[in-house]
């Protein structure tokens, strides 16, 4: 019979830091996962989704929004569109919900020398407005017509209502099965 002794160390601080980088790394590949699939469920399509699919994306915008992001302390991640980038019209797809237009612009008459808005082309779709500062008289009505064609197109400020098209919950349910496999053999 072979006696042999042993002896461990245990180190808690470094235990504790891999420990800590491991859920950060499981952390960000499983917000990876779900966002993969809730870019993957929302379409590029001119037409409005179905009420209770995910929503279309007529230029991708949306698609393009969706991020990933483990906070400070790591131990949750947060994911899903970026509000400054989409706006509120992200929650409303997944949530459903009413929502007024925005106000009419100040009416006003450009003149030369001064900043107005231009239309800005978003992938051959015109979409948003860029001001600029006008050097000529026709810019300067262009962008005076621009502001009264942006309020005419707001209209009487009626609320339009969104029925729910969730996109992010849906992705987290596909992946849920998954998440625990993120964590596994991860603290090395």
């Amino acid at each position: 019979m072979i006696k042999i002794k042993v002896r461990t160390q245990f180190d808690k601080q470094k235990l504790k830091k891999k420990a800590e980088t491991a859920t950060f790394t499981s952390l960000s590949e499983a917000g990876g996962a779900v966002r993969k699939t809730a870019k993957r469920s929302i379409r590029k399509r001119k037409k409005a989704s179905k009420p209770g699919s995910p929503p279309n994306t007529q230029i991708g915008m949306l698609k393009r929004v969706i991020r990933y992001d483990v906070t400070n302390n790591r131990t949750v991640v947060a994911i899903g569109p970026v509000n400054e980038i989409a706006g509120r019209i992200w929650n409303l797809h997944e949530f459903g919900g009413t929502a007024t237009k925005r106000r009419k612009l100040k009416p006003h008459r450009f003149k030369v020398g001064e900043h107005g808005p231009i239309r800005v082309k978003h992938h051959g779709i015109k979409t948003s407005f860029a001001r600029i500062r006008l050097q000529t008289s026709a810019q300067a009505n262009r962008a005076t017509r621009l502001v009264e064609e942006e309020n005419e197109r707001r209209g009487d400020n009626k609320p339009r209502h969104y029925p729910k098209r969730p996109f992010m919950k849906p992705a987290l349910d596909t992946n849920r099965s998954r998440l625990p496999s993120f964590w596994a053999n991860s603290v090395k």
